[in-house]
């Protein structure tokens, strides 16, 4: 966990975010890592559209998923994916996942208008803070908690403890990402889930497991905010 919360801010109003399809176009790192790794264990028939359909589950499930539950070979793959990782950081060239059009913008919007922001990830903590150096990025967040720390989504540990870092009342703070297991990680927390359309999980989906609202781009995501929260 990093938490910058300043000692003079009063804000009680908190927006936490899911990572990977939510603020960073990640797909394509990710699912290059994934079949890296796959390949690295002997795993030579995993597709794109499985790999993608199970971003946000957490490196932990997606290894067991891909091992038919294999607990050996799933910790070989969790290994392989995570040692090509460190290995792709120190690449001066490699590829770097971009943000979303707006995310930054509309984070730094929403720091100047007093909420306190933070980032719930089924990523691991070198990963997310890669990133987070790399778009400059972190001083934005007042909290960030990774899979390397708490239990991955849909536990709500990760939201439960964000929100007692940061004093905020339940009805004041609201999840916004772009799966199922975002949308059942605020329902388990007791606390307002926003879907985006963009990310990993359809509208659709998002909707049917508890999203109070989907957006479309960046710049519905306040009024959407004040919404949910005024009405509490």
């Amino acid at each position: 966990m990093t938490i910058n919360v300043a000692s003079s801010k009063q804000a009680l109003r908190l927006v936490l975010f899911d990572f990977d399809g939510t603020l960073c176009d990640s797909a394509e790192q990710i699912i290059s890592a994934i079949k890296r790794a796959g390949h690295d264990v002997g795993l030579m028939d995993i597709k794109e559209e499985q790999t993608r359909q199970s971003i946000g589950k957490g490196l932990h499930h997606l290894a067991l998923e891909l091992t038919n539950n294999d607990s050996e070979k799933a910790n070989a793959f969790f290994n392989a994916y995570r040692q090509n990782f460190r290995a792709e950081m120190n690449l001066e060239s490699n590829y770097i996942s971009p943000l979303f059009e707006g995310a930054k913008e509309t984070v730094t919007s929403l720091v100047k208008d007093g909420w306190l922001t933070g980032i719930v990830t089924n990523k691991g903590r070198n990963g997310l803070n890669h990133l987070l150096q790399t778009h400059e990025i972190g001083h934005l967040f007042d909290v960030t908690y990774t899979v390397d720390e708490k239990q991955p989504k849909p536990s709500p540990e990760m939201v439960v403890e964000a929100i007692d870092e940061c004093g905020v009342d339940l009805n004041k703070a609201v999840l916004v990402g772009d799966t199922i297991y975002d949308a059942q990680c605020a329902t388990n927390a007791g606390i307002s889930f926003i879907g985006v359309s963009w990310g990993y999980n359809s509208s659709e989906i998002l909707k049917q497991n508890g999203a109070s609202m989907v957006i479309n781009n960046f710049s519905e995501l306040q009024t959407c905010l004040n919404i949910l929260t005024s009405k509490k």
